[in-house]
């Protein structure tokens, strides 16, 4: 992907800055999909009664309801609300080819979700909004993107409401029905962390910006606007993080406590993994199956024209005078 400097096009609205971008027609989300993600819903499909969990699920129409919610206490992002933000958002699902859903803005701290298994929606909050560049807003909006890309929609709305009222209403039946509740819990909270890892990588593709995602992860850690921040300061605190547990029992068993007690992977190590799928080669491959056509009359081993719409993919990440990627 496209490595992000001092000197790429800053000013000029949303167009400029992404008019360079590969557009992935008829993307495949398994060729993105992260190996965790993959065995993690396998997993879940094994817990017992999840099948019924699922299906009662849809039946309270729990997604209804949250639908009804934000549409009376959100604003819906449109030509004539906050054109800039949908102007991002009717982006990102061109790059990943997603039908566009409907986005809503409201209230909050630094967050955003997506929910509705048959009518996909997406809610941003607005500090998010304030907090991100135009570049890492797009990253947010396509990580949600990525959600419904993969199908994760339906288990990503369980994983966030089957702990309330659903949990105690297990509870109230029999001991048997809350052991098998509270392993479906478990399973859906493993899942749901493994299932950010594909959506941050669908977050690369749309972007096709390596300082942008891990700024992305920065300000969701610091909460700091400010052009006095390091993407690259930020992934050695990645490899401290290694350090310290690779040195004490103590420290490693934390960094366990703290990654099974959220429901996200470690934001450090989230911004690594960016760092990682681009050393790893991937992303050029999936570049390269869905780069610009050959000319007519060219062999499928010819070289592909040199468009604006390719972006490059590096073989290593670097890093500049800057202190960013």
């Amino acid at each position: 992907m496209d490595q992000p400097s001092s000197t790429k096009p800053t000013g000029g609205g949303p167009g400029a800055a992404r008019s360079a971008r590969l557009r992935f027609a008829g993307l495949d989300p398994d060729v993105f999909r992260h190996p965790l993600d993959r065995q993690a819903t396998n997993n879940l499909k094994k817990v017992p009664g999840f099948d019924k969990a699922v299906a009662k699920f849809i039946e309270w129409g729990v997604e209804r309801i949250e639908y009804v919610e934000h549409t009376a206490s959100g604003v819906r992002v449109g030509p004539r609300q906050l054109p800039r933000v949908h102007g991002l958002l009717r982006e990102a699902c061109a790059v990943l080819d997603v039908p566009e859903p409907e986005l809503y803005v409201r209230q909050g701290s630094p967050n955003a979700y997506t929910s509705g298994h048959n009518h996909p929606y997406m809610v941003v909050f607005t500090e998010l909004i304030d907090l991100m560049s135009e570049d890492e807003l797009l990253g947010v909006l396509s990580h949600e993107i990525g959600h419904i890309k993969c199908g994760h929609v339906l288990y990503k709305t369980m994983a966030r409401v089957f702990g309330g009222a659903a949990a105690v209403g297990m509870r109230r039946v029999n001991p048997m029905t809350a052991a098998v509740g509270m392993g479906i819990r478990i399973g859906l909270k493993s899942w749901d962390r493994a299932s950010e890892f594909t959506a941050d990588r669908a977050a690369m593709l749309a972007t096709q910006d390596l300082d942008a995602c891990i700024g992305m992860m920065m300000k969701l850690a610091g909460g700091v606007r400010s052009d006095e921040m390091s993407t690259a300061a930020f992934l050695e605190q990645a490899n401290h993080l290694d350090t310290l547990a690779g040195e004490s029992r103590i420290s490693r068993l934390h960094r366990f406590q703290l990654r099974v007690g959220s429901g996200h992977p470690l934001v450090v190590e989230r911004a690594r993994h960016f760092h990682d799928w681009i050393s790893s080669g991937a992303p050029g491959d999936i570049v390269a199956r869905y780069g610009p056509p050959l000319p007519p009359g060219q062999p499928a081993t010819a070289a592909r024209p040199a468009t604006p719409a390719q972006p490059a993919v590096p073989a290593q990440p670097t890093v500049g005078l800057d202190g960013r990627y």
